[in-house]
């Protein structure tokens, strides 16, 4: 009887679309679980430095307005009881893409259009009463601050059976080689990725600096 043949290795194509669905399912297991999808953007001034530096502090932002949205949702946000409850944000780095309605330039100087968007899903309860658009709409200043990098965070609502095509969209700019998964942000961070942020100098592991009179 002649041996199977092996099973034919995936394509890279066909490997990213996989860790691609991979996101968009998180995504939809919540949506399922009765929580609510929105398309979530974020804009920054120009930053300098190279690509990375940027996307760096890019992503800072974003946990920053993630952990402000935290604490609206949740009193005590930072409880391990609370973790499974945080709002869920999927960020990839996008560009904008060339349309026939065209594009303010100023729009487009900043970091080369680069900016970061994605799915955010927002759980059940907690004290946000309105829809996020709405939260983000009225309180816009606090989450980008005068003369700080995050410029615009807005949310557009989506329909639940819309969630797996508009994070493939959100996505895009992995299959053409402009990001990297590696660049991919899912928020609100494991407790691996909290424990392997660099330490602050206060943590006993520095040594005590003293300061004379």
């Amino acid at each position: 009887m002649p041996s199977p043949s092996p099973l034919s290795p995936l394509s890279r194509s066909d490997q990213i679309n996989q860790l691609i669905g991979g996101y968009g399912y998180i995504a939809m297991e919540l949506v399922a679980e009765g929580w609510t999808p929105y398309l979530l953007v974020l804009k920054f001034q120009h930053l300098g430095g190279r690509r990375d530096t940027v996307l760096a502090q890019m992503k800072r932002e974003a946990e920053r307005a993630h952990g402000w949205l935290c604490e609206r949702v949740w009193r005590n946000a930072k409880a391990p009881s609370r973790r499974p409850w945080m709002p869920c944000w999927i960020l990839v780095p996008d560009f904008p893409v060339a349309k026939r309605a065209k594009v303010r330039l100023r729009e487009l100087v900043p970091n080369d259009g680069l900016h970061l968007q994605g799915v955010a899903v927002m759980p059940p309860g907690g004290r946000l009463r309105e829809p996020l658009d709405e939260h983000l709409g009225e309180r816009g200043a606090r989450y980008c601050p005068r003369g700080g990098p995050l410029t615009s965070i807005t949310a557009t609502p989506i329909v639940a059976g819309d969630v797996a095509y508009v994070n493939t969209y959100n996505f895009k700019a992995v299959p053409r080689g402009r990001a990297s998964f590696d660049d991919v942000l899912v928020l609100p961070l494991s407790s691996a990725e909290l424990d392997s942020k660099p330490r602050r100098a206060a943590d006993p592991w520095r040594h005590p600096v003293f300061v004379r009179d």
